[in-house]
């Protein structure tokens, strides 16, 4: 199993691609466990996840465009068209880059250089839910605790974004995690009909 990547190189690495999709005017916001680590997750990740909002004519050309035609990163081109993997060849740290609709707020790193965008905890804890509704992730589950335990959440947002079978999918992979399972079980949803 490969290490975690040290926090200096996924800071840089996070720079340079805040610094480049800048420059081409393109909104983005940092998550997943580089976000987490900005908030102060102790568990470590490999990689940066960043969502860019896709921009209206030929998004996914502009957003790949941006990183091909830039010295420091290598794209890996492959048959999706919805996300870019990417190195950033000065740090090695993997660049996974997804497209897609942005929340309307968005935080601002307090401890890094250059104060990057990322989630709000609230947003993210959505978006964990989803995730965990997908796949099973100890990752995953630990963030749902952290984000829970740690921030004053919005679960008015939490209710009115996260459907009740969402939460149901992600619980189904939280069996094994006691505590991700009960604050699952704990989120009073109410169906789609009702919203």
């Amino acid at each position: 199993m490969a290490s975690f990547v040290e926090m200096s190189r996924l800071n840089k690495a996070a720079v340079g691609v805040h610094r480049l999709l800048n420059s081409r005017r393109l909104e983005h916001a940092f998550l997943g466990g580089y976000e987490l680590a900005l908030l102060g997750s102790t568990r470590g990740t490999r990689d940066i996840d960043v969502a860019v909002k896709k921009p209206f004519l030929s998004g996914f050309e502009k957003v790949k465009e941006a990183f091909v035609d830039h010295a420091d990163f290598l794209v890996f081109d492959g048959n999706r068209t919805d996300c870019i993997n990417a190195i950033h060849k000065p740090t090695g740290v993997h660049i996974f880059v997804m497209l897609e609709d942005l929340p309307k707020t968005l935080d601002r790193s307090t401890d890094a250089s250059h104060h990057l965008p990322i989630y709000t905890p609230t947003h993210m804890f959505i978006r964990t839910i989803q995730s965990l509704g997908l796949r099973s992730k100890e990752s995953h589950r630990q963030d749902l605790v952290l984000l829970h335990d740690k921030f004053s959440l919005d679960m008015a947002k939490v209710y009115r974004k996260v459907t009740p079978l969402q939460r149901d999918d992600a619980l189904r992979n939280c069996l094994n995690n006691e505590r991700a399972a009960t604050i699952l079980r704990g989120l009073n949803l109410r169906p789609e009909s009702d919203r």
